[in-house]
């Protein structure tokens, strides 16, 4: 089926200026929290819409909101460069190349069941590949950002590949609600509720220049030639699904955090209920343990923590750019594997005293992240890589047509690989979307619904 998917026209949007001077920087530098990712391959993200709009009306307003979002977040529309003189990266926001721009490719098919798409809890996953932009960035200079619109009998889907280097899931999100907010209101830009800033001085270290090069010593010795890395060895064959959580139920799993023992009917209760994201994570994570169904050993849990409020002094909630630091937890099997709740517990505390100790001085040893990051990798598959946010939002993207039917995050190729997003429509739930070998996900679905009310037979619902 997704061969049927055919392209009809490429061409490149450029930002419109917001004044009627040049953009304000045309060189960003990066900062080290921006190098520690340029080993990482695109971010590619898929947003459904249900539509009758011709889908020439709908390109020609996205293009034409596109080009003028990118006035305000004008780095997306440059290239991750390399300079001769230091050797050291940075972004350059005005080449004047014929090749400036956004990639916006334009696609259509009469086949493919955009309803079909958009319900079934199972991922079509090479479809979806062929939804997103494939965008090259092995080798320098190299594109931050590219688009694919894809139109379907009854809808159209949008697909975002975007350079990590650019920006984390929080910065990106805004740039998507920024420009969906600009499609509806028919091309006028729109007011940032914080200014827009790409200054990576304020993520402030005296050792930049030096731990970014011994970062890209590690990630990149042969630039500009880039080599990617996966850190989890790919198995022959994976599963993807998703799963809807509704509030009701993550207050249930904060409740269960809480307990520390039973005396009949009633229940002892301690501490303050741990956030959505420990709930919901720790409740993957015992989950994903029971499923794969190993006796002894470790198992490994990464997570990104946010680091905007954390440092003194705060980073302005509109700077664009990555601020996010790479945690891990590990417990053993037997621990996590706990029934009566006890596993579900454990992992709750692991995560939280995991983010204590990593937040609390949110810098501290950056210039041994990597080196820490690579020896933390176990020899073996008991990985779990969280990423996305239930608060970004993504499902606020209303562009004229309707918010998205669904959300997918499509760069999750690995075992293990688990990503959170909003509910489409149940404020405050989650949708948590992960990949692992089909016999895990079979014990997996089964044990993570077991006991939750209101998720119907597949615990999916859109």
């Amino acid at each position: 089926m997704a061969d049927s998917i055919r392209v009809s026209n490429t061409s490149r949007v450029l930002p419109v200026p917001t004044s009627d001077d040049e953009h304000p920087t045309t060189l960003l530098s990066l900062s080290f929290l921006d190098t520690f990712w340029v080993c990482i391959g695109p971010v590619q993200r898929l947003l459904f819409y249900r539509s009758e709009a011709p889908l020439a009306s709908v390109v020609q307003s996205l293009k034409s909101s596109l080009s003028v979002t990118l006035g305000t977040f004008y780095p997306l529309s440059g290239k991750l460069a390399l300079s001769a003189d230091s050797g050291e990266l940075f972004i350059d926001c005005g080449a004047g190349g014929e090749d400036d721009g956004v990639e916006f490719t334009e696609a259509e098919t009469d086949e493919e069941d955009l309803e079909r798409l958009v319900t079934d809890h199972v991922h079509h996953w090479e479809t979806y590949k062929r939804l997103v932009p494939d965008m090259r960035i092995d080798c320098l200079p190299a594109p931050l950002m590219a688009v694919k619109v894809t139109g379907f009998r009854g809808g159209f889907t949008v697909g975002v590949s975007v350079h990590h280097v650019a920006g984390d899931g929080n910065s990106f999100s805004r740039f998507v609600k920024a420009w969906a907010e600009t499609c509806m209101s028919g091309g006028d830009a729109v007011v940032m509720r914080e200014a827009v800033t790409f200054d990576r001085a304020v993520v402030w270290h005296p050792r930049n220049s030096d731990i970014c090069r011994s970062y890209l010593d590690v990630w990149a010795p042969s630039r500009p030639t880039m080599t990617f890395h996966t850190f989890v060895k790919p198995t022959s064959e994976i599963a993807r699904r998703t799963f809807i959580i509704t509030a009701k139920m993550i207050q249930s799993l904060k409740r269960i955090a809480t307990e520390t023992s039973r005396n009949g009917d009633s229940t002892q209760t301690k501490k303050k209920p741990p956030s959505t994201f420990v709930a919901v994570a720790a409740h993957a994570w015992t989950c994903i343990t029971r499923a794969r169904a190993t006796e002894d050993g470790v198992s490994t849990m990464f997570f990104m923590a946010d680091c905007r409020s954390r440092v003194d002094p705060p980073i302005p909630q509109g700077f664009f750019g990555n601020c996010v630091k790479v945690c891990n937890t590990k417990s053993n099997v037997a621990d996590l594997s706990v029934g009566e709740g006890h596993g579900f517990r454990f992992a709750c505390d692991a995560i939280e005293r995991t983010i204590k100790e990593e937040t609390s001085e949110p810098f501290r040893g950056c210039e041994e992240w990597v080196q820490r990051l690579l020896a933390g990798l176990p020899d073996h598959g008991r990985i779990v890589n969280f990423a996305g946010s239930h608060r970004f939002g993504f499902y606020k993207a209303d562009f004229g047509w309707g918010r998205p039917s669904r959300v997918e995050f499509v760069s999750m190729p690995n075992e293990g690989a688990v990503v959170m997003n909003d509910a489409r429509d149940d404020e405050g739930g989650v949708q948590l979307s992960l990949a692992l070998p089909p016999h895990h996900m079979e014990v997996f679905a089964t044990v993570f619904l077991d006991g939750m009310d209101g998720l119907g037979s597949d615990g999916f619902k859109l």
